[in-house]
């Protein structure tokens, strides 16, 4: 049972602070994305937070406007949080909350690029969010181990901010936001006398209608709307104990972004203003072990492979943005100051695809650099 939580906790709070913070540039507007894992530790009562830092290194460029290949646009690093408080309410019952931003993304792009471009395109974006929830797990009796009914329900907001370039080379604002509801439902298998773990959890879709303004203290201010629905995904996870000490961990997830074609904001003095994704389905895997070095110290390395959200048109190339294939490998730690306090860190390095797009950008390959640090108390 020391074995399990040590090792568990380790590799879910890895798996979600560097895994998934890596696999966020490279997943459509994915940042955090979402992590339950918390709700099976085995104390009665926990609290965690963990939080990470994600430079990225992956720039555009095109040719056709400017030929010496210097820099159009950059994505700018991010930073990732998770907070959440377990309790169990019963025998065979716990709940979670859990604070986390599931998506964000932010770009430059050159100004005059930005102008030039046929249609225009904003000279910075930047999405942020915040996913407030509550997930509860009841379990029952099953063989030699328990079987878990999972569900819960989240309060979302998003905020999309823009500047949009004018004829007079410089900027206007746009900033819209508005909030959905979410739910989960799914199912865990544990045995825990061997460390194993298996959950299948389905997040749904959430509908969202944004309001705001656009070129804000311009002759051209006005109110601005869009409607936009975030992917519905299912990931599985297991994980298992291969041996005194050693924990083997693995997770799947597919992700709906085909449902995130564009992004139209609906302004009433300039028309309609129009980012091209043009995403589609895609899948993440992950692959792991875990060691327990000793009393206090536990390791654990991840391999991860995420399927790029830009829709090819063929080889390396694509309809629209750069959402890439990512590889990535996380190496992080799990250290118990006492039985009641834990502390959690790691560095995750990922390499992105090269390509272009049928917009003219292209790129060489990117990379990813993200540290975390986290802090678990339970009793």
């Amino acid at each position: 049972m020391k074995t399990r939580k040590r090792l568990a906790g380790a590799a879910s709070g890895i798996m979600l602070s560097l895994s998934l913070a890596g696999a966020a540039h490279a997943s459509g507007l994915e940042a955090n994305g979402y992590d339950w894992e918390l709700l099976f530790d085995p104390a009665t009562y926990t609290a965690k937070g963990t939080v990470a830092y994600v430079g990225i290194n992956h720039d555009l460029a095109n040719t056709a406007f400017s030929p010496d290949g210097r820099t159009l646009v950059s994505h700018k690093d991010q930073i990732y949080f998770n907070f959440g408080i377990k309790a169990d309410l019963a025998p065979n019952a716990s709940c979670l909350v859990s604070a986390q931003n599931p998506w964000g993304t932010e770009v430059e792009r050159d100004l005059t690029y930005a102008f030039a471009f046929p249609g225009g395109k904003a000279v910075s974006e930047k999405l942020t969010s915040l996913d407030l929830g509550l997930t509860c797990a009841y379990g029952i009796e099953m063989g030699p181990g328990i079987i878990s009914l999972v569900g819960g329900v989240s309060a979302q907001t998003i905020k999309y901010e823009a500047e949009l370039p004018t004829p007079f080379l410089t900027t206007a604002p746009l900033e819209i936001d508005g909030w959905g509801l979410g739910w989960r439902a799914g199912l865990a298998y544990e045995i825990p006398e061997y460390a194993l773990r298996v959950s299948a959890i389905y997040n749904a879709a959430i509908d969202y209608e944004f309001e705001g303004t656009a070129f804000d203290g311009t002759l051209l201010s006005g109110p601005a709307t869009a409607e936009e629905t975030t992917p519905q995904s299912v990931e599985v996870n297991a994980q298992t104990g291969i041996a005194p000490g050693w924990l083997a961990l693995a997770s799947v997830k597919w992700t709906d972004w085909s449902v995130l074609q564009a992004l139209d904001v609906d302004t009433t003095t300039a028309g309609t203003i129009s980012s091209d994704l043009s995403y589609r389905d895609s899948w993440q895997l992950s692959a792991g072990i875990g060691h327990q070095v000793n009393e206090q110290l536990s390791l654990v390395g991840i391999v991860t492979w995420d399927q790029g959200a830009s829709n090819p048109v063929s080889d390396d190339v694509y309809e629209a943005s750069a959402s890439m294939d990512r590889w990535g490998l996380s190496l992080g730690a799990l250290y118990d100051v006492t039985e009641a306090v834990q502390f959690t860190g790691g560095v995750s390095v990922s390499t992105l695809a090269d390509g272009s797009n049928l917009e003219g950008e292209s790129w060489e390959n990117g990379s990813i650099f993200a540290v975390s640090g986290g802090l678990k108390g339970s009793f």
